[in-house]
């Protein structure tokens, strides 16, 4: 009687703790864990992200989102949702949360976890159930931004740092199933350290559709967008108002620079002036860069796919960046991009590009065929070609 009941007890248990009626029994099911729902609008690996879920559920995965901070953050939510996709939430408390998360374990085919800092948090725990299958999604090599920070601010603490985030996310990648880079530069940079089993998952850009795209004299101003939780976009909208646009504005006047992006801080906030405009989140943004004559991206620290760059590609918007922002992306100077890498350099490229007709359309034209590796097509084929390995290897 007693044993009875308990398993009625664990039966109602199980019930209470999650509803399984969502896996569909046919389909193989993939577990992804990131900070937060991706808030796709907000930041370049929450719109990759969101893209992959998309393609992931277009390869009839069943698909389970844990986002770490347990929140239902909307709209966001809501796409999801809409996508089909279940999210693990901490309501009432994260307790719960985790719960729901052991019962689910023994369904779950493939775990994709984003960033270092996740990975140490979760990866052993996914790892109870030996038939999971663990990719480490790297998002970027966290130790090569931060090395490259220390570089350019001559920083010693920063690069102890550095180098002990490389020796944490080297250890997690070779504690990983599979390892997912955005960049072919960044694959070889861990294949060099003995990584193996590293993946190339790019950031997905398809060209904008425009009803009337303005030409080169319709368009005024100079655009950078970016997420400012992010260090290296400070570092770069400071670097080109401080110290870039002074000699753009002595040669060419009043151009405006409008730089777009979410949770600005005074730093940011404080570069507004009567030709610098901050107007921090925007919904849309898309007549910024059918406005604009040119996207400046002067990053000089960084890593990974720079997706504000994809961005301005999709909307074959002319570009001045630095090798930092066009890495990864087999971009060309002169040919779908400019480059420049010290504050003059920059300048003139800019001055160039602006009063250049001939070469902006030589540089417009060129940018749609820039993005043609990073379609959906394209990234989904790679993706079965991720799980292919999976499905294959000997656990």
């Amino acid at each position: 009687m007693w044993d009875k009941l308990k398993l009625l007890f664990s039966a109602q248990k199980r019930k209470n703790l999650m509803d399984t009626d969502f896996l569909d029994p046919k389909q193989k099911t993939i577990l992804i864990i990131d900070d937060d729902v991706p808030q796709h609008d907000k930041s370049s690996g929450s719109k990759r992200l969101f893209e992959l879920i998309k393609i992931l559920k277009t390869l009839n995965l069943n698909v389970i989102f844990l986002p770490n901070d347990g929140v239902a953050i909307e709209p966001y939510y809501s796409d999801l949702k809409n996508l089909n996709v279940e999210i693990l939430l901490s309501n009432p408390n994260r307790n719960l949360m985790l719960k729901k998360l052991d019962f689910l374990l023994p369904f779950i085919d493939y775990a994709w976890i984003s960033r270092p800092s996740l990975n140490k948090k979760f990866q052993q725990k996914i790892k109870k159930n030996r038939a999971t299958r663990v990719i480490f999604d790297t998002v970027d090599l966290h130790f090569v931004r931060i090395l490259r920070q220390a570089e350019t601010e001559k920083n010693e603490k920063q690069k102890l740092n550095g180098l002990k985030t490389k020796k944490n996310e080297l250890k997690l990648a070779k504690c990983a199933n599979a390892t997912v880079t955005v960049t072919e530069i960044e694959k070889n940079i861990l294949s060099s350290e003995n990584i193996k089993n590293v993946f190339v998952i790019p950031n997905i850009h398809e060209p904008k559709y425009q009803r009337n795209p303005k030409d080169f004299e319709q368009r005024n101003g100079l655009l950078f967008i970016g997420g400012y939780k992010h260090e290296p976009n400070i570092d770069a909208v400071k670097w080109l108002i401080n110290d870039i646009m002074p000699l753009v504005w002595q040669r060419l006047g009043k151009i405006p620079v409008y730089l777009l992006g979410s949770h600005p801080p005074k730093e940011v906030t404080d570069l507004a002036n009567d030709l610098v405009f901050v107007p921090g989140y925007l919904e849309n943004v898309g007549g910024y860069f059918e406005n604009c004559r040119l996207f400046a991206a002067p990053l000089r620290y960084g890593a990974g796919m720079k997706g504000k760059i994809g961005q301005s590609l999709e909307y074959n918007l002319p570009i001045v960046t630095t090798d930092i922002g066009a890495e990864g992306m087999d971009l060309t100077d002169g040919e779908n991009i400019l480059i420049a890498n010290e504050t003059k350099q920059f300048a003139n490229k800019i001055i160039n590009l602006y009063q250049d007709p001939l070469l902006w359309n030589n540089i417009k034209n060129n940018a749609s065929n820039a993005i043609s590796e990073y379609s959906v097509e394209v990234v989904k084929s790679k993706l079965s070609g991720l799980f292919e390995y999976l499905d294959q290897k000997e656990l």
